[in-house]
């Protein structure tokens, strides 16, 4: 049947309230069973739909109610799983009917029920698929899909959990179960990429970061040759709470990314499954308040809407100092003794604060442990390393310095992260320009003058002391 233009105001019973939403557009038939009917599962009127919006909800529900009306299945009855299984199967035919020529057929999408239903929610946008073939009609084809996929993945979700909360449950109960897991994993694969992250993605991670700067000393024998002596090193760690944004991605493979026509729909059925799946969204938000009130915690938004919070001060009685004299045994010298000695003297997590925040909230983070090595020019450095064979090719080499960009490594659960000081630093700056920056803390670079620069080998003979002062300290300002 033509569609015909009517109105429909569906009740969506919410914290004893009733929201409306008018809705244009609807085929006649559909109307009929839709008035008749309260339109919702009895579990999904157990959720708790605080923090929703009553009128994207409503419209994403009224979605969804015809969906199975236009399968002929009544969308407030609970299914068996070989009906729940007919409907997906239904859905899916005659939504695909428009690409049943083996190409996107023009005249098929305009007598395709499904997509009439596009035109219902957005009059103004009704020609939008029989348009030519541009950037803008192909993002909204494939977001519409993503659309009504994750309608499906919804319906799914909610049986997965109906399934779990029955009392008893019997072999058949179970295989439905597992069988409607495995719908699920077909389905996630028809989503795009961003979208498909945002329903699975742990928004909220505990980060337990380690900084060490180390520096070797060592004589120089020729323009070949350096001969070490030893090595230093001053670590000091730090614990960073980072709240992921919800944001979704909805970019696709043609790289420009703007807002989709069904973007708010995406964005309630991202939400509902996330909610299904016990992602505690809401309490992320009242999580996010508590640290905003905390008076020691410094807030940074990041490009992508990232939040991160870390403590304010930094105190340099914490730097954690060692030296180590490798003149008679320079295999001490390694990257995996450098990474193993610090790691260990710094097991204990800084994390306590954060953690407490979130035991309150039952929130449970994931917690990535990182390692900042930090050494001014790295290639004198990394390069005396007795294993450097075998590590060069972790590290990038850019502008005659040793460093990861794009990737990293790991050491035991550790992801290990080399950066130069002197590219972080305005201009290449020197040890001494970097120290001088920072005033207040006594991180100013020990003089030893030329001679001793160049005999640094009978300096530690000499004035063992001193020596050791003066290496230490330039460990401590490549932090």
């Amino acid at each position: 049947m033509n569609p015909i233009l009517l109105k429909l105001k569906l009740k969506l019973k919410m914290k004893n309230k009733y929201k409306y939403t008018v809705v244009n557009y609807i085929p006649k038939d559909v109307f009929d069973v839709l008035k008749e009917q309260d339109n919702l599962h009895p579990l999904i009127k157990q959720l708790n739909l605080e923090g929703f919006n009553s009128r994207e909800l409503s419209m994403f529900f009224v979605l969804r109610s015809l969906l199975f009306c236009i399968t002929k299945q009544n969308p407030s009855r609970v299914l068996s799983y070989s009906q729940l299984k007919t409907f997906l199967s239904n859905v899916l035919t005659i939504f695909y009917q428009f690409n049943q020529d083996g190409y996107v057929n023009q005249q098929n999408m305009e007598l395709n029920k499904i997509f009439n239903i596009f035109r219902s929610f957005y009059p103004y946008y009704k020609d939008i698929f029989t348009q030519n073939k541009t950037l803008s009609w192909n993002h909204e084809l494939e977001h519409f899909h993503n659309l009504i996929i994750l309608i499906l993945l919804f319906e799914i979700e909610v049986y997965i959990k109906y399934f779990s909360l029955l009392e008893e449950t019997d072999d058949s109960t179970k295989e439905s179960v597992c069988l409607l897991k495995e719908e699920k994993s077909l389905l996630l694969k028809t989503l795009s990429g961003g979208i498909r992250a945002s329903l699975s993605k742990n928004r909220l991670v505990v980060i337990d970061r380690m900084y060490i700067g180390f520096d070797t000393e060592y004589k120089n024998v020729d323009s070949q040759t350096n001969n070490i002596l030893c090595y230093t090193t001053a670590s000091i760690t730090e614990s960073i709470l980072k709240i992921r944004s919800s944001a979704i991605d909805y970019s696709l493979k043609e790289g420009k990314i703007y807002l989709p026509k069904t973007a708010v729909l995406i964005s309630t059925g991202v939400k509902l499954i996330r909610l299904l799946r016990l992602k505690k969204d809401r309490e992320l938000e009242k999580l996010e308040s508590s640290l905003n009130m905390s008076k020691d915690l410094e807030r940074i938004i990041l490009n992508n809407q990232d939040v991160i919070y870390k403590q304010k001060t930094f105190d340099v009685k914490k730097i954690r100092t060692e030296f180590h004299d490798v003149r008679t045994d320079k295999t001490h010298f390694s990257l995996f003794n450098l990474l193993d000695r610090n790691i260990n003297s710094n097991l204990e997590s800084t994390a306590k604060e954060f953690s407490e925040y979130c035991r309150k909230l039952t929130l449970k983070p994931v917690f990535r442990p990182e390692c900042y090595l930090i050494a001014h020019f790295t290639t004198a450095d990394v390069s005396l390393f007795s294993d450097f064979e075998e590590i060069k090719s972790k590290f990038t080499v850019l502008n005659k310095s040793f460093l990861t960009l794009n990737s990293s490594f790991s050491f035991k659960k550790w992801k290990v992260i080399l950066r130069d000081s002197s590219l972080l630093s305005p201009a290449g700056m020197s040890l001494k320009s970097i120290g001088s920056l920072y005033p207040d803390l006594p991180l100013e670079k020990i003089e030893l003058g030329s001679k001793n620069i160049q005999n640094m080998d009978q300096l530690f003979e000499k004035d063992e002391k001193l020596f050791k002062s003066y290496a230490i300290q330039d460990s401590k300002i490549v932090l």
